[in-house]
């Protein structure tokens, strides 16, 4: 029992079990790649009094977590180990449903930083874990990022890539609503182009944009700057009571 709990643990953190078969921990299932660290785990499980808080601290403050994706020799070890599952290098993984929405909150600085509480509406701009899942009737946005079914257990999500993903983020009312939020946040906040563009870069991605970046960016403003004075005046000089009516 205290194997299939720490090795739940490890698949959350790193995308794969130890054992990668979670639901299915045992003979049937495929064995751990590494059962002289999963029996590690446990042991440390079991001495701190079954703590997960523990068992968490111990996996992300570890190096094999706080690797980077990328490896100088990542052809020659991707050889040795096609099926990544010794750890030489972070896994890239896809953000959840949840992750998502949460982080164009954060970007917009809509999310509502308080915890507890009673579950909330979908419109309501707090954490995920506290919105309300009705089964019969499932978040749309939610949904196309492959959320947990509602109707039954899940051991591990699947992820899927689709054309309605994409669509949904670029046309969704949901994405663009947090959009024109983080578009007042950083307008309201930052004068210049050049500071628009570099605090908005550091909210939505973490870091300072890039040279390259930073100019192509500077020249999209300015083209849709252009672009928009343009169309303001031929409506103006369109309408008779206007300045060129």
């Amino acid at each position: 029992t205290m194997r299939v709990i720490v090795n739940r643990i490890w698949q959350q953190h790193f995308g794969k079990g130890i054992a990668a078969t979670t639901s299915d921990f045992g003979r049937l299932g495929l064995a751990p790649t590494h059962p002289d660290l999963l029996d590690w785990l446990v042991n440390e499980f079991v001495e701190h009094n079954f703590s997960i808080k523990h068992l968490h601290r111990l996996i992300l403050t570890s190096s094999a977590w706080q690797q980077s994706a990328h490896h100088p020799n990542a052809t020659r070890q991707a050889s040795i180990d096609p099926g990544d599952n010794l750890l030489w290098r972070s896994r890239i993984r896809r953000l959840s449903a949840e992750q998502i929405r949460d982080a164009m909150l954060t970007s917009s600085g809509e999310l509502q930083q308080i915890t507890g509480g009673p579950s909330v509406d979908a419109k309501t701009p707090r954490r995920a874990i506290y919105v309300k899942s009705f089964r019969n009737t499932p978040d749309t946005f939610m949904a196309a990022f492959d959320t947990a079914n509602g109707l039954q257990s899940t051991s591990e999500r699947t992820s899927t890539t689709t054309p309605v993903q994409s669509l949904l983020l670029v046309n969704g009312d949901y994405p663009l609503g947090r959009a024109k939020k983080f578009a007042d946040r950083i307008a309201e906040s930052y004068s210049s182009s050049e500071q628009q563009i570099v605090a908005a870069t550091e909210m939505a991605w973490g870091r300072q944009p890039t040279a390259d970046e930073l100019q192509s960016s500077l020249e999209f403003l300015e083209a849709a700057v252009s672009e928009q004075s343009e169309a303001s005046l031929v409506a103006s000089t369109d309408d008779p009571t206007g300045p060129g009516g």
